[in-house]
Formats: structure tokens, sequence, C-alpha cells
């Protein structure tokens, strides 16, 4: 049966085979045509969004200052991440900075760097940031209480989560925004995270017109992101777009996943077969590299690098001291030898930018294949810089 993800690009697979001749694995490596695809997709699909990439998916430098010359935003959700959009050339305007807590010592330090556009998520945010930052342009978060399909952990528009103001909240939100001073933008909705269905944007966006019917107007309608890679877009993007024109509002997305989980792949080694009741192929790759698996369940393809006539059935082992350092079950694969390459798919989004130090493992490699050559974005973490912090 043929697999239901992309295989690497030919060009991309022989550039990786190559970088694992040049460069230690494991590796992490980024086919940037296949980003600028989807970034095509999402232009196609919707054609009058303002796009703001989001960082937590990949923050690299190198990434970054690419989406800025295409004429993205940056979306942050901690003090770190607007320095780095910053230091990636960003300036405060095009930076939307989310997320459920901003401290004071947060605040003071963009007072100093430059205010981006703020998204609070709380009326205790309004107060605090009233009090702090008078006069910042700013979005309120709206949880919409909806149920969606897919992880718990991602499930972030559920009334029981964390995150943004209940309906009912938001005339009170909204009053002490604006006696603070605040200059309220728009409403901001995100409903989670890797959705495929588009009944649950449907219904998030039933509830954005009736709100904007209800304490409208405003000049901005932030949709967020959340696209499953498998969404139709180009189905949800018409629904979009006519909401936003209906309430002469600009069109704002939050997309990260989306653009770059499909380009991203970790490029591991292959150091033998160990059997216990199952047959481990143990790897040179592991939890402190990708961590998706082990906190989300996540499915991660893989791609062998190699060839052998003979077949097998493994679970795919990395060398922490941890029983739950496996990467995947029972993936069918060419019988391999030691020093054979494996590429796990999909790890674009969220592999590098969740990665650790735990057990003192230095972070990997990071690279970009550009169609014509490969790019250091990041060199590899050495085990003196581990310890650069410590007397």
């Amino acid at each position: 049966m043929a697999p239901s993800y992309p295989r690497l690009a030919p060009a991309f697979r022989e550039a990786l085979i190559g970088a694992a001749q040049r460069f230690p694995t494991p590796f992490y490596a980024y086919d940037w045509p296949t980003i600028e695809a989807r970034l095509e997709r999402l232009r196609r699909a919707f054609p009058e969004a303002e796009i703001f990439y989001a960082l937590k998916a990949n923050p690299r430098l190198g990434l970054l200052r690419r989406f800025r010359e295409r004429d993205l935003g940056a979306e942050a959700v901690s003090l770190g991440e607007v320095y780095r959009a910053y230091r990636a050339g960003f300036r405060p305007e095009q930076v939307l900075l989310n997320g459920p807590l901003k401290t004071p010592s947060l605040l003071e330090a963009l007072q100093r760097w430059g205010v981006p556009i703020l998204g609070l998520d709380s009326l205790l945010e309004v107060r605090r940031v009233g009090q702090a930052l008078p006069g910042a342009q700013v979005l309120l978060r709206v949880n919409p209480d909806l149920p969606v399909t897919t992880h718990h952990h991602l499930a972030t528009g559920q009334g029981e989560s964390k995150f943004g103001l209940l309906p009912e909240d938001l005339e009170a939100a909204l009053l002490e925004a604006r006696q603070r001073g605040l200059e309220v933008l728009g409403l901001h909705l995100h409903l989670g995270s890797a959705l495929e269905r588009l009944e649950d944007f449907e219904a998030g966006y039933a509830l954005m017109d009736q709100l904007y019917r209800s304490y409208g107007p405003f000049a901005v309608m932030n949709l967020g992101g959340g696209f499953g890679l498998g969404l139709a877009l180009e189905a949800l993007g018409p629904a979009a777009t006519t909401l936003a024109r209906r309430h002469q509002a600009r069109l704002w997305l939050e997309p990260g996943r989306y653009l770059v989980a499909e380009a991203g792949v970790l490029v591991a080694r292959c150091y033998g077969v160990k059997h216990t009741r199952r047959s481990y192929l143990l790897l040179d790759a592991g939890m402190s590299h990708l961590i998706r698996p082990m906190l989300y369940g996540a499915a991660h393809p893989v791609e062998p690098l190699y060839e052998s006539p003979q077949k097998g059935v493994y679970d795919l082992a990395g060398p922490a001291c941890e029983a739950g350092d496996v990467l995947a079950r029972d993936v069918p694969l060419p019988e391999p030898k030691e020093g054979d390459l494996l590429a796990i798919l999909l790890a674009g989004a969220y592999g590098s930018s969740m990665s650790s130090n735990y057990l003192d493992t230095p972070r990997p490699l990071e690279l970009l294949w550009t169609g014509e050559g490969l790019e250091v974005l990041r060199q590899a973490q050495s085990l003196e810089a581990l310890l650069a912090e410590e007397g």
C-alpha cells in the first residue's frame, strides 16, 4: 500500500545522504521548496489574509528572515520569541505577542525594546497591560467553549482550557480595556492545533460572527491557526474571507505547524537491532531530540535512506535511559545494518523547538536545503556550551 504521506523529494533525499557524510547524526534538515509550496497554498486559500508565522513551531532565525522577506508577520508567545523576532528584523508592529501570562518584568522589557501588538488572555491581563502600557494595541482572545477533534493537550478552545475569555466575560473586558486607554484592534480566536475537520472551524467562525455583530466594529479579525496538514484549506478559505469582509475587518491568521512540519526531517543513524520480547532498532536520535511521540503520542512516518532486500518490523528506540524513549512502534523497514540512515518525517514543527538537554544531550545541528544547496541554520551544540552557565 502506498504511504499516505509525501515522500522526500529526490534532490532533498540526496542532500540528506550527502549531509550525513559531512556532519554527525542526528541532525534536523528542512526543505525550503516545500515550505514555499505550503505558503503559496495558504495564500491561494486566504488571498486577503495577513499571515503571522507562529514561531513556536520552529524559531530558527534563518527561517524567520525568509518569512519576513515574504511579508509575513511573527506570532510570539514568550519574551524570548519577541526578542528573536526583533533579531530577525521584524518591527514591533509586525509582531503579535500572545500567551496566557505577561508578567510585569516582560512588560517592562517591551517598553525598552518596542511594544508589539498584544493578545490579551484575561481580565487580569487587561488591567495589568492597561496600567503598564497605556495606548498599546491589543486583541482580546476569546475562548469559544467549543469541542474540537484533536489531542486534549491541543484543544485550546474548549471551555475548561486555560486560554482566553469566555464569551460571557468579553463585554467586561472590552469596557475595562477602553477605560484603561488600550486600543482594541479586534478579537482573536484559536480553536486548537492540528485540526482536520472543517466543522470545527465553521463553529468557531459562527461564534465570531455573533461576537462581531454584538460588540463590533473592529479593525481586525484574528482567526488564529491550527490548520491540520490534511485540512481542505480551499474549502475553508472562502468562509473566512467572507466573514472578515462582512464585518469590514482585516483578516489575520497564525499558521505555524502547517507551514513547516512537512518540510522537516530528523536524520538518525542505525546502530543495530536488539531483541527482547520486541525487536528494537537502536538509533542515535531519541526523546531529547523529538519529544512529540512521547508527549502527544504523535505518529511520525519514517523513510529509510538505504536499501535491503530483506524486510522486518521494528520499534525505533532512542538512546535515553527511559522506557518511553521510543520514537515509533511496529515500523516496517528494509533490514538495516549498522550505519544505515533513517529520515523521521513531519519533524519540521515542534521537533527542534521542543528539544531539550535532558541527560546532557546537546541540541543537534539544523540545516536548510534551499533547492540548490545546504545552509547551516544552527550549529550542533557543544558539550562545553552545556556547562557554560554553571560555576
